[in-house]
């Protein structure tokens, strides 16, 4: 199938590692030329090469957090002045801190609201210009399976993951007629340094190693493994390519089955 990608220019925020990595991998694969962001210049660095030496096409990048919307404007100004366009934006942070609702400060709060949603609507609001002026786009947010059910002790991800979802589909339906598709993707179970480190905090609090928690958890999982970010980068290349002329403000939860909520 051809995605239609070939020389397209897309923004991808919290890449230089995990989910965000996947999916610019997958983007340059398909020949997009992609601008990575983080707020690491080495893992932004290491994640360049890497991409560079498997597909082909090496990303630009731009160091900056998604918390700050100085860094947010750098970033979509340097896409439309390093490659004239801005035809693919994904928003990803870092996510927010775990934790049951009385473990959670007031800092807390508004660290996750910063990070998990108005980095999201940050983002959005600065490209959306350029894509309406161009004619079209696509808009994917990441976020998590708690968005069709809610995880234990994640009360911060269960709160804000939401309000993305019914930001997006809102957004979806007023600019459909520009041509600009604005979709979700949830992430279950993957291999990635986010889910290492809340595994790490769980295998701990029940009195575990590490690999077997991770194993337990594995088992839970229909397909009986954690993903890869690469199958994640998949899906998303799908969702934010040419090919995708008719699927708009939809939340896709990719997690090997796992979830059982419809």
């Amino acid at each position: 199938m051809d995605l239609k990608l070939t020389g397209k220019t897309a923004l991808v925020l919290a890449s230089s590692s995990g989910l965000g990595r996947g999916v610019a991998m997958e983007l340059a694969r398909e020949g997009v030329r992609v601008v990575l962001f983080s707020t690491h210049e080495d893992k932004l660095r290491a994640a360049q090469k890497r991409i560079a030496d498997e597909t082909g096409h090496e990303p630009a990048y731009v160091v900056g957090s998604a918390d700050k919307t100085e860094d947010l404007k750098c970033a979509v100004e340097h896409a439309l002045s390093r490659f004239g366009a801005l035809d693919v934006l994904v928003t990803n942070a870092p996510g927010p801190k775990g934790g049951a609702f009385q473990s959670l400060t007031e800092t807390d709060w508004d660290s996750a609201y910063r990070l998990s949603l108005k980095a999201h609507v940050d983002a959005i609001r600065l490209a959306l210009p350029h894509m309406q002026k161009k004619g079209g786009g696509r808009i994917l947010c990441i976020t998590s399976s708690s968005i069709k059910q809610a995880i234990d002790n994640l009360m911060l991800s269960n709160a804000f993951r939401l309000a993305v979802v019914g930001m997006v589909k809102t957004l979806s339906r007023e600019l459909a007629s520009q041509g600009i598709l604005v979709n979700v993707i949830g992430s279950g179970p993957m291999d990635t340094p986010r889910i290492e480190a809340l595994d790490a905090q769980n295998a701990a609090r029940a009195g575990a190693s590490l690999e077997d928690w991770q194993r337990q958890q594995a088992a839970k999982v229909p397909l009986g493994r954690y993903g890869q970010p690469e199958e994640f980068g998949r899906l998303a290349a799908f969702l934010c390519s040419g090919a995708n002329t008719y699927i708009t403000g939809q939340s896709i939860v990719i997690d090997g089955g796992m979830t059982t909520a419809y």
